[in-house]
């Protein structure tokens, strides 16, 4: 009975713990159920909402639609609107066509009145000159013989006679000049002397054998003119095939050169150059830092240094023209150009770059300035040692090697090493 009566209790304990983790299960439901219900709710409410909107929209499209039927009647709205549109283009390009057809008008008008005036005033001009010849003619009518206009007019050739006189009269005039010209010719060759008839004779047959050469000279011209265009187009030919040959003789040479440069030192020396042409760009990138873009350093035609003065206007001059001061700067800048160009970028980079006194020649702002462009220098993979002993470096410096001398009582020089 006791093994019974636990057991009971055990199931009692069993189902007393299932019940209140029914009980748990049950309000969580019907937390949940009420969550729902909750949100059908408010699902409602939107779907009330948006159907009432719905009907708001279904409504304000009946009365667009309305309206479009009443605009368009039976017809498409995009055919209506493509036809308006074709028609408001069809107006448009009229009314530029007319806009130009006035402004040409306009110009017509203008160009017409300005005749007119010309017209007008050539008018005028023509009546004045009308009655100046109306008064010239009754002048020398009363002046003449003639009693009457119609006398004179009696007297007058017809125009066909006229012009067959004044024809005759300029043939006239025109043959008496020749005959006059060429008889001042004679007179002028003869200079007052006198031609017998046996010396005509014999000048008009040196006249007809001198005619024949001429004859044969003009067919030799002729001939000549033939082989000289013969000539010419051979010449064409030439000069193109000599363009072509100094083409190729251009071409040779530069393959001798070529072959030359590449058989001797020539080329490594052009690559020489044109390292030295991008370290003294370095150069004097870092000289226009260190003086405050004044000096810049170039490479000369013979490849030498020159120092270029932008505070002088670009002047250029020699590197012995500088002071101390500016003759260190210069190195210096040659020298951290050449470590980057060449240790940092070799096989084997040193990693390590000295510079050796030289500080004691700068001013403190300028010193300052060099001491600047050496800290930026100075990273992981390369560090710079200085030999100096200028205070105010040594004052700068992050670590140092203090070299200690020997003292009287004996021992040798000792070297101190100090950090901040």
């Amino acid at each position: 009975r006791y093994r019974a009566m636990q057991e009971r209790d055990g199931r009692a304990e069993e189902l007393r713990s299932r019940l209140e983790t029914s009980v748990t299960f049950l309000e969580g439901k019907a937390a949940r159920v009420q969550q729902i219900q909750q949100s059908i709710i408010e699902e409602d409410k939107i779907i009330i909402a948006r159907r009432t909107g719905l009907q708001s929209k279904d409504d304000s499209l009946r009365e667009k639609l309305a309206q479009l039927r009443k605009w368009v009647g039976d017809g498409q709205a995009a055919s209506l609107l493509e036809e308006a549109t074709s028609r408001l283009l069809g107006l448009k390009n009229g009314a530029e066509a007319a806009a130009r057809r006035r402004i040409e008008a306009e110009e017509r008008k203008q160009q017409a009145v300005h005749a007119s005036l010309i017209a007008r005033q050539a008018s005028d001009s023509t009546e004045e000159r009308r009655q100046m010849a109306e008064s010239r003619w009754g002048n020398r009518l009363e002046a003449s013989s003639f009693a009457t206009e119609a006398e004179v007019m009696e007297c007058c050739l017809g125009p066909e006679e006229a012009a067959r006189y004044e024809r005759e009269a300029s043939l006239h005039r025109e043959r008496e000049k020749e005959l006059s010209s060429r008889l001042k010719h004679v007179e002028e060759q003869l200079n007052g002397a006198t031609v017998t008839e046996e010396q005509w004779e014999t000048a008009t047959a040196q006249l007809r054998d001198c005619r024949a050469r001429d004859e044969e000279a003009l067919q030799n011209r002729a001939k000549a003119e033939r082989d000289l265009e013969d000539l010419q187009h051979r010449h064409v030919r030439w000069m193109k095939l000599e363009s072509n040959r100094i083409h190729l003789r251009s071409e040779a040479e530069k393959m001798s050169k070529l072959q030359s440069v590449f058989r001797g030192n020539a080329f490594v020396e052009y690559i020489a150059e044109e390292q030295l042409m991008q370290v003294s760009q370095s150069a004097s990138r870092r000289l226009r830092f260190l003086t405050k873009q004044r000096y810049a350093l170039e490479v000369d035609s013979s490849g030498g240094f020159v120092i270029s003065d932008d505070a002088n206007g670009g002047v250029k001059r020699p590197v012995s023209t500088l002071s101390g001061g500016e003759t260190f700067l210069t190195s210096l800048s040659l020298a951290l150009a050449l470590s980057a160009q060449i240790q940092l970028r070799g096989q084997y980079p040193l990693q390590f770059f000295f510079l050796d006194e030289g500080f004691g020649t700068l001013d403190p702002e300028l010193l300052d300035t060099v001491i600047t462009s050496l800290e930026k220098l100075h990273h992981d993979q390369l560090s710079v040692g200085v030999i100096s002993h200028v205070p105010e470096l040594r004052a700068r410096l992050p670590r140092k090697l203090v070299v200690l001398p020997a003292e009287q009582a004996g021992g040798g020089s000792r070297v101190v090493m100090e950090t901040f």
